[in-house]
């Protein structure tokens, strides 16, 4: 026999979900007229050119995915459509050589096998990268609180991503806290569905958490209402999803963002709140100053009448002497008409 069949060696690499084609080339047969058959284990043609799968096929569910080809009397091809990582291998083909006899019978003459053709699916090349730079947030009370997760490269266009946020409470003496979960939006873009479960509920009108993401790469969530207890480290998780080719999503890669530390200021202390937010306070501003002052004042009104009459007392025994002068008594007589022409003292009585 004469048949001869391609025995190079070969090495092939396919991202998951492309296609794989091995060929089979046969380089010398015995006669024209001779027929082929070709093997390749998972999907083998016959020399009448019908296909019939192989036991590898039906149990790793390739029939769906494989097909063969034969583009040439001496040329045989394999296709394997929407490659995964599970199709990686070597694969060869087995070409045998049928011939007819002089009564027409037709005989298996010879059998030749290919060299291997290495194929290599790998998923995508992992290119997963967040923002890392770390930021400060100094809010009010009452105040919003924005956190971004910025996805500046991923690993394929097609990729899903899951995003969560942790909150990382900061101690006395630079010790690190226990993480908080505090957001989670999954792959299906479903809330609580992520890596953790938060503890406070994202929908509904009254929650504090508004979650936004105005672009594919752009992630934000804004905590309403701050309050003390939100104060510290946050650090956005990120998690990129593919959809293999059985349609069943796998988790490629895992990210974090850089830190953002949030400081929550206390709201300043006015007299309002401070004199309101205590019973005692309260009567002791506004009850017990009024009859204080009350008797306070009468206090010193009553010193003050005391002090100006007992003033006017003392001037009138130290102050200057007082003239007393005593008036004259006089008297005229009816038939005297004329005034007297002096008066000495005693003379008048």
């Amino acid at each position: 026999s004469k048949l001869r069949v391609l025995k190079t060696n070969q090495s092939q690499e396919h991202l998951e979900g492309g296609r794989v084609r091995v060929n089979c080339s046969v380089t010398s047969q015995t006669g024209v007229d001779s027929q082929l058959a070709a093997d390749e284990l998972l999907l083998r043609v016959e020399r009448s050119g019908a296909l019939e799968y192989g036991a590898y096929a039906e149990e790793e569910r390739l029939r769906r995915r494989v097909q063969a080809e034969r583009p040439g009397p001496r040329l045989y091809a394999l296709t394997l459509s929407r490659a995964e990582a599970s199709d990686s291998g070597a694969y060869y083909c087995l070409v045998e050589e049928w011939l007819s006899d002089p009564d027409g019978a037709w005989y298996h003459a010879a059998r030749d096998a290919s060299g291997l053709t290495r194929v290599s699916v790998r998923q995508p090349e992992v290119r997963l990268q967040v923002e890392e730079g770390e930021t400060n947030i100094t809010v009010a009370q009452a105040g919003s609180i924005r956190l971004g997760c910025s996805i500046p490269s991923q690993s394929s266009r097609d990729s899903r991503f899951s995003v969560s946020w942790y909150r990382e409470r900061s101690f006395p003496y630079g010790a690190e806290g226990e993480r908080q979960c505090v957001f989670s939006i999954g792959h299906d873009a479903v809330f609580g569905n992520g890596n953790c479960s938060p503890a406070e509920e994202a929908a509904g009108p009254d929650s504090r958490l508004q979650f936004a993401r105005p672009s594919s790469d752009q992630y934000s969530l804004t905590i309403r209402r701050a309050q003390p207890s939100d104060a510290g480290r946050y650090v956005c998780h990120v998690e990129e999803w593919l959809l293999n080719p059985r349609n069943a999503w796998y988790r490629l890669a895992t990210n974090n963002s850089g830190f953002t530390v949030v400081n929550v200021l206390g709201r300043a202390s006015t007299m309002k709140s401070s004199v309101c937010s205590s019973d005692s306070l309260f009567y002791f501003v506004f009850f017990y100053p009024f009859p204080i002052f009350g008797a306070l004042l009468i206090a010193l009104l009553l010193v003050r009448y005391r002090s100006r009459t007992h003033s006017k007392s003392q001037e009138g025994k130290n102050g200057a002497p007082l003239l007393w002068i005593k008036e004259p008594h006089i008297s005229y007589s009816p038939t005297c008409l004329d005034p007297p022409l002096s008066l000495h003292p005693g003379s008048v009585d």
